[in-house]
């Protein structure tokens, strides 16, 4: 059978008649339709797929960029006042970002493994002294702020003094107290211009001030002021050529109004330094004060350190001397040029006239060692708040330059008073690979602050956990740790 080929639309048209129904058109419209469809699909699934390669291959074109975190670092140079120094600053939720890695903790436990992290409670402010600066920052993180100081000056030998009340006492161009959050700064005392706060004190109960104050060039005379925190009155004057040349180391413990009547005295040889050699008592209650009572001999090097809280035991160490000064300057000068103890030992302060006990061995002296880099030194001693347990430094220099320090940390414990105080054996609590460690005040009854290399830190004695509380990038000297609800 031969296919039939019909007629061409155009020539029915042409024969006069009216263009015949194609039954199959329907038909077409629906394949055409689909076709369309399919089409279409396949060019939206082009579109995503070029997309999707987009996104997968540069994100970062599609995401907004981190701020950089440099602009939020806090340098030793860059922390900023409060306009008036009156508010608390209030702690922050995150921790704070910076361009650098948390610092590590430099301190390890006895078989060299480093120390588990810890975590400090809230609520406390942790305040150090820097670059003629004081500061406090919060021990939940943020940015330290600096406390409205006016008249301050960084002195190795005068440290600030937090008192029972939660108020600063501070030396510079007088005595000043502030309310470190929302008080005033008030002068207390006033010194000349060619003059310089040598030593400061504070009686345990916070009622009584003593302070010495010398000329700044060395010549002249020397004077002792003591009385109340109000108004402390010049009660003893020596010239500086007439040495041992008094400096007030602390005040002497007792009940009642026995606690601020009797004071101990260094010789600091003539230095601006914190050098402190012998020991002396001077009584208050008399009118005029008689010379000082010499309790402890200085012609062989030997110095009080610490005085234990809540009593009349006194740290101290009978053979001082020098360590090699770091080439680095890893450790600043004026504390590198000190005089440091190579042994400790204790004694109780009593009697009538006042004196030394018998002492007790904590730690003996190193004599006739065959190179610097055989001894060992200790430095800041720390007793605990119960007095019940001595924490220090012990550190040693490398025998060549830059004659870096390597430096550990021990625990004495001590029971039983008077002659019946019983002293244990030093034993190694961390060791550290700070060129410099220096213990700071306690955080609570078992955990203290230190600072090592441009850092302030915390560490639990029991656990030997440790963490970093801020980076002050140069050193700084922790002065203490308040509670808001201490004060």
């Amino acid at each position: 059978m031969v296919p039939q080929v019909s007629d061409l639309p155009e020539q029915k048209q042409e024969q006069g008649g009216q263009p015949p129904v194609d039954q199959s058109l329907p038909d077409r419209q629906v394949r055409l339709s689909k076709a369309g469809i399919v089409s279409l699909l396949t060019l939206i699934g082009m579109l995503l797929i070029l997309i999707t390669g987009i996104l997968i291959l540069d994100p970062s074109e599609m995401m907004p960029q981190a701020p950089q975190a440099s602009l939020l670092t806090p340098t030793s140079t860059g922390v900023s006042a409060s306009p008036t120094g009156t508010h608390a600053p209030t702690p922050t939720a995150t921790p704070q970002l910076t361009a650098s890695p948390t610092p590590v903790p430099p301190v390890f436990t006895a078989n060299e493994q480093p120390v588990s992290s810890l975590q400090l409670p809230s609520g406390h402010f942790v305040l150090y002294e820097q670059q003629n600066s004081i500061y406090m920052v919060s021990s939940s993180g943020g940015l330290p702020q600096a406390i409205t100081t006016p008249g301050y000056l960084y002195n190795q030998a005068v440290r600030p003094i937090l008192t029972p009340e939660g108020q600063l006492l501070y030396a510079g161009d007088g005595i000043w107290i502030t309310d470190i959050f929302d008080g005033t700064p008030r002068q207390i005392a006033q010194i000349g211009s060619n003059q310089v706060v040598t030593s400061l004190a504070l009686s345990a109960d916070g009622s009584t001030l003593a302070y010495t104050v010398e000329p700044a060039s060395g010549k002249g005379t020397i004077d002792l002021y003591a009385g109340p925190l109000s108004s402390p009155a010049l009660v003893y004057q020596q010239t500086t050529n007439d040495c041992p040349c008094f400096r007030v180391f602390s005040f002497l413990y007792g009940q009642g109004k026995k606690g601020d009547s009797t004071l101990l005295l260094a010789d600091s040889q003539n230095s601006f330094n914190g050098v402190q050699y012998g020991l002396w008592a001077m009584d208050l209650t008399k009118t005029p004060v008689d010379a000082p009572t010499q309790l402890m001999d200085e012609d062989s090097l030997q110095g009080p350190l610490l005085m234990a809280p809540y009593s009349n035991l006194l740290l101290y160490s009978s053979s001082e001397g020098t360590a090699p000064v770091p080439t680095d300057e890893s450790v600043p000068s004026d504390i590198a040029s000190l005089s440091y103890a190579n042994n400790l030992q204790l004694a109780s302060i009593g009697g009538n006239p006042l004196s030394l006990s018998s002492s007790w061995i904590v730690l003996p002296e190193q004599a006739n060692l065959s190179s610097p880099a055989d001894y060992r030194w200790e430095t800041t001693p720390l007793f605990s708040p119960d007095g019940h347990t001595l924490i220090y430094v012990e550190f040693s220099s490398e025998p060549q330059a830059p004659y870096d320090r390597i430096s550990a940390v021990y625990e004495v414990q001590l029971s039983g008073t008077g002659s019946h105080l019983r002293v244990g054996i030093p034993q190694l609590l961390v060791t550290s690979t700070a060129r410099l460690l220096e213990l700071g005040p306690w955080f609570n009854s078992h955990v203290l602050t230190f600072y090592a290399d441009g850092t302030l830190y915390a560490m639990d004695i029991r656990s030997r956990a440790a963490t970093p509380i801020v980076q002050t990038n140069a050193y700084a000297r922790i002065i203490a740790v308040v509670g808001l609800n201490e004060i």
